[in-house]
């Protein structure tokens, strides 16, 4: 039996009401919550790797900039008061680093981004930051668009998408191609609802 992640986008019992089937019905829930578990992991490829669902992030490394700048990699940040950067006090591969003090440097808790009083100057792995990024409660518009890619792939778990046919004798034989994820999303109308969630961050360089 399958379990949802802890990061999926949506829940069991809304797919299968948006599917028409009773919440007393469990044959299908195992294909369900594959389903929910793919559409979840769709949706973040999607966005562009971002994870919805808050999270904690440990040591998550980051080369240097050369600005004042660092974009991390999930947002909305959810407490400054855990955050942490720490630099490597080392041009090598070393596993020592030196936490940077927090009055020098601020948060920007809705983008993701640490802006620092100094350039984060260097060259690979020079920074590694740990903090909290993600929603305590998904957006009803994330969550719906998960229930609809969910069902959708429920309804296709078999044939797939996209339809080609041809005849033996009398059988007529539908063949399903699979779909691009970008048009599928088209199709279905979820890059309206997602594109607010896809926006690129970008650095001021300093």
């Amino acid at each position: 039996m399958a379990d949802l992640l802890d990061y999926a986008l949506t829940n069991l019992n809304d797919v299968k009401e948006t599917l028409g089937i009773s919440s007393g019905d469990t044959s299908k829930d195992n294909l369900i919550k594959r389903k929910i578990n793919q559409a979840t992991e769709m949706i973040e490829k999607y966005c562009n790797g971002r994870r919805f669902k808050n999270t904690t992030y440990t040591n998550e490394e980051y080369d240097a900039t050369n600005s004042n700048q660092l974009i991390l990699r999930q947002y909305p940040i959810t407490s400054t008061e855990t955050l942490a950067l720490q630099r490597r006090d080392s041009s090598q591969n070393e596993d020592s680093w030196d936490t940077v003090d927090t009055e020098h440097y601020f948060v920007d808790e809705g983008a993701g981004v640490v802006d620092g009083n100094f350039s984060l100057s260097g060259r690979w792995n020079r920074y590694r930051v740990t903090y909290s990024a993600g929603f305590a409660t998904i957006p009803s518009d994330i969550s719906e668009a998960a229930v609809t890619l969910a069902a959708y792939l429920v309804d296709h778990a078999q044939s797939g998408s996209g339809v080609a046919m041809k005849k033996e004798g009398q059988r007529e034989i539908r063949y399903h191609k699979p779909q691009e994820s970008k048009s599928l999303f088209e199709d279905l109308g979820l890059d309206d609802i997602l594109a607010p969630y896809t926006y690129t961050r970008l650095i001021d360089n300093v």
